[in-house]
């Protein structure tokens, strides 16, 4: 079996034009199978609604991914009521377990969709595996469906932090949330020096 050390901070590629360094990030990319690093866990930014595009990408390449999903919001037409369909709990993220070099994690802008890795991919930053195993499980039990009552309400400019998922332990600024203790809040979070925009269900947050 092939190995291949942790390389955080090397120089991430050389100069290409744009197909082939495509091509040379995925080919990085597929050498993770083979390797024999620790892995760790990351939080990988797409484009919205591309989540199990991505996920499904990264599977066929044998790499393990996960986006836990949650029951969606009901829909009404005609005074009937259509159940909601699944949907990412964290719209446009996806979960990646990965060796934790710069190199490996570089080959993830090779596909089509991923927009980067949450501390980038020099200074990812890690998730534990407990901290997965347990996002899941609470996912799957429906903590974090779209109708699920919270009894929690936030306004636009209130600091929350949020304590669950692949961002716990961060805090930002509400931008916007429901009244009505269901559904979703938009934040911006205070992130690695920088202002990263998320949308997370209200079950997961708490007002500082």
């Amino acid at each position: 079996m092939m190995q291949h050390r942790v390389m955080i901070g090397q120089q991430i590629g050389i100069a290409r034009d744009g197909e082939s360094e495509r091509q040379h990030r995925l080919s990085r990319l597929r050498m993770v199978a083979e390797s024999s690093c620790e892995r760790r866990w990351f939080a990988v930014r797409v484009m919205t609604g591309r989540e199990t595009a991505v996920e499904k990408q990264l599977l066929d390449m044998a790499i393990e991914a996960l986006v836990p999903m949650r029951k969606g919001p009901d829909l009404r037409r005609r005074h009937r009521v259509i159940p909601g369909s699944m949907i990412p709990v964290i719209h446009g993220y996806v979960l990646v377990n990965m060796p934790a070099d710069g190199v490996l994690l570089a080959g993830l802008s090779g596909l089509e969709h991923v927009i980067s890795v949450v501390g980038g991919y020099e200074t990812p930053m890690p998730i534990t595996a407990e901290e997965v195993r347990r996002f899941k499980a609470m996912a799957d039990q429906g903590a974090y469906d779209w109708s699920a009552p919270t009894g929690k309400s936030f306004r636009s400019g209130d600091v929350v932090r949020i304590y669950d998922g692949p961002f716990v332990g961060f805090a930002g600024e509400v931008i916007s949330c429901r009244s009505d203790g269901r559904g979703d809040v938009v934040l911006v979070l205070d992130m690695l020096g920088g202002k990263v925009p998320v949308t997370v269900p209200l079950a997961i947050c708490e007002k500082l």
